[in-house]
């Protein structure tokens, strides 16, 4: 008998929804009908947290079917920025936006020359990737962005941290276990004796972003999510990464079927 556990896959605007509503202090503006507008439910619902879900709807009605979404998204952008005042705004399509074929990014353009805060576009094809796939391209959308705009400023950190560290990478709302898991992990961590850089999306800050090549060695955890914001780490900072959980008999340490051990670069002691 296998036990398997399985959850349902959304639409790429989910996933989407999932990393931006991870950071702290990040909103999202969702291009959208009112019926995609579930998320809010959905989160609230199943996170229980304190605060009011960082995502608005711009909604795709009879009106802007007619004129054109360039004026009400730029408007929900500068409005948004106005009132919440976050870091960063991710501009999230969906199906009924992709249909429309509206320059989605010229928008982000015209919304930065209002707006106080970063604005990005999360540029994800919602008809060829699902809910996941859609989280990991967006994860890595945002770290790319923040660490080349640390690298354009001269700000961002080339020294690794004197102490062996890594970075926990794909953690988010809505996730499996990911509380859990996080605790866990971290006290893993502690009894072997490495700190942690960081822990992104969940709870992180995008001005974090730009230390994670300081740690050691990336950890991801889940093979649905942070892959690829590993693959883009160790292009840039040659980091490796760990890509297992460390969960059940066949990823036990000294496992020959485990290749996932690495060498982590940094200071010799």
């Amino acid at each position: 008998m296998k036990l398997a556990y399985w959850m349902y896959a959304g639409p790429a605007h989910i996933g989407t929804l999932r990393i931006a509503s991870s950071f702290q202090n990040v909103h999202a503006i969702m291009h959208a009908p009112l019926g995609d507008d579930y998320f809010n439910v959905m989160r609230s619902m199943l996170e229980r947290e304190r605060n009011f879900t960082p995502v608005t709807t711009s909604v795709v009605d009879r009106h802007v079917l007619a004129r054109g979404s360039q004026e009400k998204v730029v408007d929900n952008v500068v409005r948004k920025d106005r009132e919440e005042h976050p870091d960063l705004i991710v501009l999230t399509p969906t199906c009924t936006s992709s249909i429309l074929q509206e320059d989605l990014q010229n928008f982000v353009e015209r919304a930065q020359l209002d707006a106080q805060c970063d604005v990005l576009l999360a540029d994800v094809n919602h008809y060829r990737v699902n809910e996941l796939q859609a989280a990991d391209r967006t994860l890595v959308q945002i770290v790319a962005f923040y660490i080349e705009k640390a690298r354009r400023a001269g700000t961002l950190p080339t020294a690794k941290t004197e102490r062996p560290s890594v970075n926990l990478i794909g953690l988010s709302t809505l996730g499996f276990h990911n509380r859990h898991d996080r605790r866990e992990l971290m006290t893993l961590l502690r009894g072997l004796g490495i700190e942690v850089n960081a822990v992104i999306p969940d709870g992180a800050r995008v001005a974090e972003l730009q230390n994670l090549g300081r740690a050691w060695f990336n950890w991801v955890p889940y093979h649905e999510l942070g892959g690829l914001t590993a693959d883009y780490l160790a292009a840039e900072f040659g980091m490796p990464s760990v890509r297992v959980t460390p969960m059940g008999l066949l990823e036990r340490p000294g496992n020959p079927g485990n290749a996932a051990s690495v060498a982590a670069p940094g200071p010799q002691r």
